[in-house]
């Protein structure tokens, strides 16, 4: 049986692999994405967010290039109104066409059909989904930049529990309304004529003070026995997934 799954996927790797053809370069695009922004670390409790975000980036003919634009938050940390104007030099790999993306896809997933079989496992159907998607979505852009921000609402979110005879209380405070970020993160696409379906992972660190992680926590011993506890954490670090969709011209 595992001759013959390795018989199969070696013929469906010959079959649709392609040698890489010249295709036209675009050096602009414009991109749309959605998704969730959240915060790592101490501060999970808080949520994720949803983030819209517009960009528009120019590379040269090696794939270099910056990319810039808007996003906006509804909330972020549970406060109201987060607007961004990121700024960040980007590096692109080459172009493939849908064939070819396809061609690749098919040939990842065979690749993987293979390796499962010769370290004795079974193919299964989400591992080679999975290695097929890996393929699929080969188009890469890695960026790093800045993003000064501004921090518009002005609520204050208090979130209140109780465990036993202890209550704790969590305020998010924003000690600064303009913030700066710095971000990094990569983008894997699939490309369809001139435009580009993918998701964009990356991570942001506050380089300035905004929001803090107010925790009192008050327990009651006996009638005459109450001891509260208080701590102060910045969020630092957050992490952002997009779904996106560009058009290069």
């Amino acid at each position: 049986m595992k001759k013959h799954l390795i018989f199969i996927a070696l013929c469906i790797w010959s079959c649709m692999s392609v040698s890489a053809q010249e295709k036209p370069q675009y050096y602009k695009d414009v991109r749309f994405g959605v998704g969730v922004r959240g915060p790592l670390g101490s501060a999970p409790e808080w949520g994720s967010s949803e983030i819209l975000s517009l960009s528009y980036a120019h590379y040269n003919l090696h794939g270099i290039g910056i990319r810039t634009g808007v996003e906006f938050m509804p909330q972020n940390m549970k406060v109201d109104s987060y607007f961004g104007i990121p700024v960040a030099f980007s590096i692109r790999t080459r172009p493939y066409s849908f064939k070819e993306s396809l061609a690749i896809g098919v040939e990842s997933a065979a690749y993987g059909a293979v390796r499962d079989v010769y370290y004795g496992y079974g193919p299964s159907a989400s591992s080679v989904v999975g290695d097929f998607l890996i393929g699929l979505f080969n188009r890469m852009e890695f960026f790093a930049g800045l993003t000064p921000g501004y921090i518009a609402g002005k609520n204050t979110p208090v979130r209140t529990s109780y465990s036993g005879n202890n209550t704790t209380v969590r305020t998010m405070l924003v000690q600064n309304r303009f913030s700066l970020t710095a971000d990094a993160g990569l983008s894997m696409s699939l490309p369809i004529w001139r435009f580009n379906l993918g998701f964009v992972p990356a991570v942001h660190y506050y380089l300035t003070k905004n929001y803090r992680d107010i925790r009192q926590t008050v327990s009651v011993v006996s009638d005459s026995d109450v001891s509260t506890v208080v701590s102060d954490t910045p969020v630092r670090f957050q992490f952002s997934v997009l779904g996106a969709l560009s058009f290069s011209f």
